[in-house]
């Protein structure tokens, strides 16, 4: 479990009854986690879009009509300033039951709309961390575009990627609390006609458990920063701590470069670059949310769009950057 979340463990189980729809559970809850298993039985996720006729029908279709690009998101972009109502992959368009069950205004999606603050975060707190973000990079350095940083995650995109699928009552057959208030959102909707994926804070508002049984916390504010210089100089706090014998039998494992993810290895961003961990836990406490900055090389996260679920997180125009500018 990562640092972030650990620390807002508390935060979620406070939070719990204020997330979604005041429903007490009926039954003790079986943790488990949303499409694994319960008591040592599989319980079957619904399919994918890439395997569900029907989803893969809606897409087509939503493409067609120029509700979602090649790459299952709304059209626009940060250089022209707007983009579309939001749609998941499959073009279905957030409606506004949708809105307030995850508590959102739409002011907040508008400002969302027009890249001027995430999902969970005002205009003002996104100017003030995209610019303490830029002061910790680069307040001394002669590049700033040696710098490339970009919003990931449900935040920046409203739905997470299609390896996270819209919870279905199967799926929570052993959460009551999460089963009522999934019912109570969608009522007598039937599946053909709900997301696909997850909105934003779905899991945290439905008051799911996770495979610890501990309640799922708010939504990660990703940030991928892609820099050959910060990865030089990562590389080398690495080899100093792995000759030092300070690295744990898991970072070694895992290696330098995380074999699955990409990223730089944690370990050695947080040791090499502190006062990038002061600045994420401070943002942590003042949103309420886990801060992950991830670190990659200038080219940034490979194309996996071919492996695999098909999720990547390469460089795409339609990308949300966040400006790194020099304060000499």
């Amino acid at each position: 479990m990562s640092r972030q979340r650990l620390r807002l463990g508390v935060l979620a189980a406070a939070a719990l009854v204020l997330s979604g729809p005041s429903v007490a559970p009926t039954a003790a809850v079986t943790p488990w986690s949303v499409g694994t298993s319960v008591h040592a039985q599989t319980v079957r996720a619904s399919p994918s879009a890439d395997e569900d006729p029907g989803f893969a029908k809606r897409r087509q279709e939503a493409q067609a009509k120029g509700l979602i690009d090649a790459d299952g998101r709304v059209p626009g972009s940060q250089r022209e300033g707007i983009r579309a109502w939001p749609h998941d992959d499959t073009g279905y368009r957030i409606q506004p039951r949708d809105l307030a069950f995850l508590g959102l205004t739409r002011q907040q999606v508008d400002w969302w709309r027009r890249y001027q603050a995430p999902l969970g975060t005002t205009p003002k707190q996104f100017k003030d961390m995209s610019s303490s973000l830029s002061r910790v990079l680069c307040s001394d350095c002669k590049r700033p575009q040696d710098y490339d940083v970009r919003l990931q995650g449900s935040w920046a995109f409203f739905f997470s990627g299609r390896h996270k699928n819209f919870p279905t009552e199967r799926e929570l057959a052993g959460q009551p609390l999460a089963l009522e208030r999934l019912r109570q959102w969608m009522g007598s909707t039937p599946p053909s006609e709900r997301p696909a994926r997850r909105p934003f804070e779905t899991l945290y508002k439905l008051g799911a458990l996770d495979e610890n049984g501990q309640p799922v916390g708010p939504s990660d504010g990703d940030f991928h920063i892609s820099s050959d210089v910060m990865v030089a100089a990562a590389r080398q706090k690495w080899d100093e701590l792995r000759d030092a014998g300070k690295l744990t039998d898991e970072d070694l494992r895992k290696g330098f470069i995380h074999q699955k993810y990409s990223f730089v290895n944690r370990t050695a961003v947080r040791e090499a670059f502190p006062e990038l961990e002061k600045w994420a836990i401070m943002w942590e406490e003042r949103l309420g949310r886990p801060v992950a900055p991830s670190l990659f090389p200038s080219s940034g996260p490979p194309n996996k769009s071919q492996v695999g679920t098909g999720v990547s997180t390469h460089f795409r125009n339609s990308d949300w950057l966040v400006t790194v500018s020099s304060k000499r």
